[in-house]
């Protein structure tokens, strides 16, 4: 009985070993680069951490740009308004602001000669009475 025992169990052992490892060895020999790391465990480690790394590099550039995408969508309305608001601000100001032409420089000029005139002659009365008033007393 016991020689037919370890028949039993070796071909029984033997027929679950090819049913599982089977289908992992053809997969392996489809695929040799993964059968190399198998083989070299501490390579495919290695290549694993260098993989994680770049693949947290990409995820934090994609955050980065999403979050700026999101920051431009919400300052939109404001630059918007802002946009507007200088371009109405000034079409108002165009509109009903004086034009300063070269023929308002000599209307000005005139104004400020005729003042200085006045100013002048105020000047001359109120030093002539000043005289007249320091000779009395």
């Amino acid at each position: 009985m016991g020689i037919w025992t370890d028949t039993f169990t070796n071909s029984w052992a033997g027929g679950v070993q090819s049913v599982l490892l089977g289908p992992v060895q053809g997969w392996l020999a489809e695929h040799p680069v993964m059968g190399w790391l198998v083989g070299h465990p501490l390579w495919a480690i290695a290549l694993a951490v260098v993989g994680l790394l770049l693949f947290a590099g990409l995820w934090s550039a994609i955050a980065r740009l999403t979050e700026g995408f999101w920051l431009s969508l919400v300052r939109l309305p404001f630059r918007l308004s802002t946009w507007i608001f200088a371009a109405v601000s000034g079409l108002l100001v165009r509109r009903w602001a004086k034009p300063s032409g070269p023929g308002d420089e000599g209307d000005r000029l005139g104004e400020i000669m005729v003042r200085l005139q006045v100013l002048q002659s105020e000047q001359e009365t109120l030093l002539n009475e000043m005289r007249t008033l320091l000779k009395h007393d």
